[in-house]
């Protein structure tokens, strides 16, 4: 009041009339008035430099922006209860109840899936929406300018360094370098990077991408202590433990005397960190050390403390991380120590991977159906011809369907053994009608926890002669018995696709194909040879009905066999071939 009154006055102070007053604090004891909101309602109402009320300005200049100002204070009003009473009141139910009232009752929780059966919920979630083009953008991306553009195209400027000791930088990867080409770290498409000394000038050459892929997958297996590299018309042999290139056949030379491995530094705070792995010789083979010995043997390395002790309930180790072996304090056996990478696949890291060209594709994504039209089929589907019973359409590393499928392959699959060369999706509407119709028959007597189980991806293994006849007609268990059948006549699937392997034989150029199929489990118990169908759920009932599936054991089982070709669809074909030791170096 005092302020209006020396306004009336004639004063020139200008009030800052654009900001409403705070409300007061919350006050637990008085439940209808509401706290102060940490959300700005609006931006303020700007005045002019000279003042509105000055007394120089015209009547009417001052009554228009005294109506425009006493709007904002009632819409700003309206604004503050409309979202305090759906934010704060809310609160105030549940930390002051009124005394008297029933306790609210808990949200139901929802049905989810233990880890191991994950896959279906991340496929389910994969082929709900079409595949996108990129990742999730960078800060600011959405409204990059022409000027924002050629920055960006300035920090993702590929270079590597001559010299030795100097690490991948990890802010490249992730399109966040400042310096650009200026950085003194190396700039390179993946967390490692494979390069080759050139005899004659003592230069370090970059290799391709692909012998740059299958140089990591054969160095990050202890299994492999040779590589065979193939330049043009000669093959040399490089030492995976040395880093030399030597015995060149062939004629015309030494082209390579040398390798290196370029990668991220083993810093677990960083972003894109090299990750290593810790093996021991077993035999003829590598055992890996227990996570206790690695996080000691990990320390030891990053404080570069060549000798470790080690100790165990049965045996003390004595470690020499230089010459790379262990010694058994106690019997004084000694065994080789092996130190490689955790292979980190470019399908895993595309979406967090901002270097331009630096995610390889398989081509470009197939325009899905359109999701705005009524479809029963997937939104993932690309048109198909009518005049075709079905389609494989290849997946691209952009779908998100295909790094489930690849993380899903390569859990009992190590991708230091086995390259996956391709997934397709198999488009058949007639197997795919059919299974849908199934799928509701089956769900109609089942609780939400059975639906929720009742369908599984699982592997087929088949040979190349096979494929065209699935995709087409689907698996058939009358043909059972193959491969004998020991659970019961009827089509088989593995939880895992090490076990489907077995019955993928390779074809004449060294592929091998297995069927990540959609399979109706349903309920299951377990089978007999002899079984035709599965049993009945209460063998003195005739009309009993029959559970769904046989299995191999329960609880945890890891074969599955229906006998309704209808309750299975060979959704997912995989192509993948052994790795040999053997690199084309272009």
């Amino acid at each position: 009041m005092a302020d209006q009154a020396q306004t009336r006055q004639g004063s020139t102070a200008t009030p800052d009339l654009s900001v409403l007053p705070p409300p007061a604090p919350y006050d637990p004891a008085s439940p209808t008035q509401f706290r102060q909101p940490p959300f700005p309602l609006r931006s303020p109402l700007s005045l002019p430099k000279q003042g509105v009320l000055d007394e120089s300005r015209s009547c009417r200049r001052r009554r228009v922006w005294l109506r425009m100002l006493h709007r904002r204070v009632k819409q700003d009003r309206k604004q503050a209860f409309s979202q305090l009473s759906l934010g704060n009141c809310l609160i105030l139910d549940s930390t002051v109840p009124v005394p008297g009232s029933p306790a609210p009752k808990p949200d139901p929780q929802p049905l989810t899936l233990p880890d191991s059966e994950l896959v279906e919920q991340e496929l389910s979630e994969a082929e709900s929406a079409p595949p996108s083009l990129s990742g999730t953008p960078l800060d600011g991306e959405e409204g990059l300018t022409l000027e924002g553009v050629l920055d960006l195209l300035q920090q993702l400027q590929y270079h590597t360094h001559q010299q030795g000791g100097v690490s991948i930088c990890p802010d490249f990867l992730g399109g966040r370098c400042p310096q650009g080409g200026q950085c003194p770290l190396h700039h390179t498409a993946l967390p490692y990077h494979w390069q080759l000394r050139r005899k004659g000038t003592c230069r370090w050459e970059s290799v391709g991408q692909e012998a740059n892929d299958l140089l990591e997958r054969l160095y990050c297996s202890p299994d492999h202590s040779y590589v065979t590299l193939r330049v043009r018309d000669q093959a040399a042999t490089l030492s995976l433990d040395e880093m030399k290139v030597s015995r060149w056949q062939g004629g015309g030379g030494v082209v390579y005397d040398a390798a290196r491995r370029l990668s991220t530094a083993p810093d677990p705070s960083r972003e894109f960190h090299t990750q290593y792995r810790y093996y021991w010789r077993d035999g003829a083979g590598w055992e890996e050390y227990s996570k206790e010995f690695s996080a000691t043997i990990s320390s030891a390395l990053s404080m570069n403390q060549p000798l470790v002790s080690l100790s165990s309930s049965l045996h003390c180790y004595f470690l020499s991380l230089k010459e790379c072996f262990q010694l058994n304090v106690s019997t004084g056996r000694r065994r080789d120590l092996r130190v490689r990478p955790l292979f980190q696949s470019p399908a895993v890291l595309l979406p967090q991977l901002r270097t331009l060209s630096g995610s390889p594709s398989t081509g470009v994504p197939s325009a899905p159906l359109n999701p705005a039209e009524s479809s029963p089929y997937p939104e993932t589907w690309v048109p198909l011809d009518p005049s075709l019973y079905f389609q494989q359409v290849p997946l691209t590393l952009e779908d998100p369907a295909f790094r489930v499928v690849y993380q899903h392959f390569h859990k009992t699959m190590p991708e230091s053994r086995y390259l996956l060369l391709g997934i397709s999706r198999v488009q058949n509407p007639f197997l795919w009608d059919k299974y849908k119709c199934k799928k509701q028959h089956m769900s109609r007597r089942m609780s939400p926890e059975e639906r929720l189980r009742n369908e599984r991806h699982l592997f087929h293994g088949t040979s190349r002669s096979s494929i065209e006849a699935i995709c087409k007609h689907n698996l058939d268990p009358r043909l059972s018995g193959k491969h004998a059948a020991i659970y019961g006549q009827g089509c088989y699937f593995a939880r895992t696709a090490a076990y489907s392997h077995r019955y993928a034989p390779r074809d004449q150029q060294g592929e091998h194909h297995v069927f990540l199929c959609k399979v109706l489990v349903g309920r299951s118990a377990p089978g007999r040879p002899e079984m035709r169908r599965p049993p009945p759920i209460h063998p003195d009932d005739p009309a009993s009905d029959l559970y769904n599936s046989c299995v191999d054991k329960l609880p945890e089982p890891a074969l599955f066999v229906v006998f309704e070709n209808d309750q299975c669809y060979p959704y997912f074909l995989i192509r993948y071939k052994e790795l040999e030791p053997s690199v084309t170096v272009e």
